[in-house]
């Protein structure tokens, strides 16, 4: 995987995953050029100086398409707004929850992707979906020359991304006639900043919902429902089609299989010594958000709620048409744990895509080369929800 910065993993990830959802390389570079040094000061890199630099970039965007859009030149606005709504997302991506800006750069983010989805053509709809007393964050994005109900994917993102991030993934889809209703569940995107629903290992409570109110939409075809998810996605999706047989096939995009133990080797929880806020000198940003994410105080209490974030107990009871999509040198997921829901599920019409560095895309949900990827899974699911393009 090409890493922008060198000495830091989680910086040239966050740069790949911009460019992934739409990002111009030009603007990131741009935003980073003065970062290197910033990116070598302890396993976080210097946070503020990225917000700053990333904050400046996304302003600049944002302004870029107020202009255009007082202008009349709508077009513009659309593009630019897009680009703002990634760039405030990374902007706000290593600033810790309780940090003064971080609550007004997810607001510009959620707000420049919103005038992003308004001038849309055809329109994104933003939704809210009630939830356990709250709401899931959502937004849909209709099929393209379809008349009459449409199938419809479900679309997830991991830890730390947002439904916003996965549009391109949702465009893909549109173009072949499938709708797409991309969803920040539990611990995810806005429905943890602005809902307060932090991570749950029941996923299929949530895509439950999901369903039911997809369901009642006139537009979708509830027979013909996927669902598609990515990192983290790659534990919940599976998760969720154990339970919710409503939804005819699944894409794990980097499949987590059990998640304690990812997080048993990342922490070095074997050590026997308590793990808390104390130590998060030694630790990087994300590390920092697992606990935010997972609503707890330290890791020990993360460790304990992550025990049941295994697919071992119920993968035997997944039969939907199943896709495992992977990265040989994924450094956050081994490919192992690809190989072993593979091995695990009961789907008659199961298959497993690995990407190696030969190929191209061999990292983390392939971002260090997205294509032939995305295009590939969109072509597998239209096949199997009978999608006639």
């Amino acid at each position: 995987m090409f890493l922008y910065f060198p000495t830091n993993y989680t910086w040239s990830l966050a740069v790949l995953r911009c460019l992934m959802s739409g990002g111009s390389f030009g603007d990131v570079a741009w935003a980073c050029a003065g970062l290197q040094e910033a990116a070598r000061k302890g396993p976080r890199g210097d946070a503020p100086a990225w917000t700053a630099a990333w904050t400046r970039l996304a302003s600049q965007t944002e302004e870029t398409a107020e202009a255009a859009f007082e202008a009349g030149h709508h077009v513009t606005a659309r593009g630019a707004y897009y680009r703002a709504a990634q760039y405030f997302q990374w902007a706000e991506a290593f600033s810790g929850p309780t940090d003064s800006q971080s609550k007004s750069l997810y607001q510009r983010h959620l707000s420049t992707f919103a005038k992003f989805a308004e001038l849309s053509q055809p329109r994104i709809e933003i939704i809210d979906i009630p939830f356990d007393g709250a709401s899931l964050k959502a937004y849909f994005a209709p099929a393209e020359g379809v008349t009459g109900p449409a199938p419809t994917v479900i679309l997830s993102d991991g830890l730390d991304g947002t439904k916003e991030e996965m549009f391109p993934i949702a465009r893909a889809f549109a173009m072949r006639g499938i709708s797409c209703l991309a969803v920040d569940g539990p611990g995810q995107g806005a429905t943890l900043r602005m809902s307060g629903l932090v991570a749950r290992h029941d996923s299929e409570v949530a895509t439950g919902v999901v369903v039911d109110y997809l369901e009642k939409r006139s537009d979708v075809d509830s027979n013909r429902i996927g669902i598609i998810a990515a990192s983290l996605g790659g534990y919940y999706a599976p998760r969720a089609v154990a339970f919710e047989k409503r939804i005819k096939a699944c894409v794990a995009w980097s499949v987590i299989y059990d998640y304690h133990e990812v997080w048993k080797r990342r922490l070095n929880f074997e050590s026997g010594r308590p793990l808390n806020v104390a130590d998060g000198a030694a630790l990087g940003t994300t590390e920092h958000h697992l606990l935010h994410i997972l609503g707890v105080k330290d890791f020990d209490a993360a460790m304990a709620k992550l025990e049941k974030f295994r697919l071992e107990p119920v993968a035997r009871q997944i039969d939907c048409d199943f896709l495992i999509v992977h990265g040989a040198e994924d450094r956050q997921a081994p490919l192992a744990e690809a190989q072993r829901l593979y091995e695990s599920i009961s789907s008659k019409n199961k298959d497993m895509w690995v990407y190696t560095l030969a190929d191209g895309g061999s990292g983390h949900v392939q971002v260090d080369r997205p294509e032939p990827a995305l295009n590939r899974i969109a072509d597998w699911m239209a096949v199997r929800l009978n999608v006639a393009k």
